[in-house]
């Protein structure tokens, strides 16, 4: 007897989580006015998590100090509070 191998759902393949897993951040910066420059080195940070701000920064010409604010501006959840 021959066995069948499980095909998972349509949806579920790795290309598609891949592409489910990318779009959170590239969403996450719509609607900010960002150059290409500072947009690249923001995607950079998310894919490549073991390099330093500064390795980024100067990678892609952006500013270590202003892509450290981008970044947290952009991760973090708003801790500001209403009156």
């Amino acid at each position: 007897m021959m066995r069948q191998l499980a095909t998972p759902p349509v949806g579920h393949d790795a290309a598609t989580r891949h592409q489910r897993a990318s779009a959170a951040p590239i969403a996450a910066l719509r609607g900010h006015d960002l150059t290409v420059a500072e947009r690249s080195a923001l995607l950079d940070c998310y894919a490549t998590s073991d390099r330093t701000f500064l390795e980024i920064a100067m990678t892609h010409g952006v500013d270590r100090e202003r892509l450290q604010e981008l970044w947290f501006d952009l991760t973090q959840p708003s801790t500001q509070r209403t009156a």
